[in-house]
């Protein structure tokens, strides 16, 4: 049975955390060094890693649009909603953030979610020694919890106060090839019957795919393999869909401005001013 994406984040996230455990510079589980940029941020030696770590789980696991996020804890922040509650194993946990600064001084992963209200997180440049630099090149990955989830709270191995949780962009879609199909249909009929304007049919479609991002893993029974070839050929489908609009819509204008041919008038006119008998084509009607 597939893993969900939450599933796959944690159990990345544990691998790292077990001895021997990851660093900035040090081996990962995956057969690479480090986390992305974690081991030259800073004229060689590394960076404050955190964010990096939880990207690269994120990425491992096959998270969607993990290229907006940077080694700034803080673009977690901008990657979704910043929930306060209802913590969901594979969150990103970001502590002391700030949307008006755009600052993070910190971000895990979650990876178990208790009855209770407790969780337990791993995240990377941890329990490091020193300051600054020599911080984040003594630090490691590491489990910590279980703590309360609530934001607002302040888990005593951290330090730090929580300010909530991002999920990631699931791979699991509930739309399937199919049902993205048929809402640029609906676009397309409307267009035609309602003379709807091409702004709205990108509208609606943009309203599937946000409907698509927000909803809740697991809902349409669809796997996260047929999901990911789903979006894959969605991605196709609605290439170039903008000029396919613009081009339709351009028809049915013109198909709108175009006089209707004058019909062939054969046999005898009314004689309501006692006129001869007409025959022939009548003259184009004037619109």
């Amino acid at each position: 049975m597939e893993r969900t994406v939450g599933a796959r984040i944690a159990a990345i996230a544990r691998k790292e955390a077990a001895p021997p455990r990851g660093t900035a510079c040090g081996g990962n589980k995956a057969g690479g060094t480090g986390y992305f940029t974690s081991c030259n941020g800073n004229n060689g030696e590394p960076e404050f890693w955190c964010a990096d770590f939880a990207k690269w789980v994120w990425q491992q696991a096959g998270v969607l649009n993990v290229d907006v996020l940077s080694a700034a804890a803080a673009s977690f922040g901008q990657y979704g909603p910043v929930r306060h509650d209802n913590p969901e194993v594979g969150d990103a946990i970001l502590f002391n953030y700030s949307r008006e600064r755009d600052f993070a001084d910190h971000v895990a992963i979650v990876v178990q979610v208790n009855p209770g209200g407790t969780i337990v997180s791993i995240g990377g440049d941890e329990q490091g020694r020193g300051h600054g630099i020599d911080f984040a090149g003594t630090s490691g990955v590491f489990a910590d919890g279980p703590y309360q989830s609530a934001a607002g709270s302040t888990p005593p191995t951290i330090g730090l106060t929580i300010s909530g949780y991002v999920s990631p962009v699931e791979d699991d879609m509930p739309y399937t090839q199919k049902e993205i199909l048929d809402l640029v249909k609906q676009g397309v009929a409307a267009e035609l019957s309602a003379g709807s304007t091409k702004h709205e049919i990108l509208a609606l479609i943009k309203q599937g795919v946000a409907a698509e991002l927000n909803a809740d893993i697991g809902t349409s029974g669809i796997s996260p393999a047929q999901g990911a070839r789903a979006a894959v050929h969605a991605q196709n489908a609605l290439a170039g869909i903008g000029q396919q609009l613009t081009e339709l819509t351009a028809m049915v204008h013109a198909l709108q401005q175009t006089p209707p041919a004058a019909p062939v008038v054969t046999g005898t006119a009314p004689h309501a001013t006692g006129t001869a008998p007409v025959t022939g084509t009548a003259p184009p009607v004037a619109g």
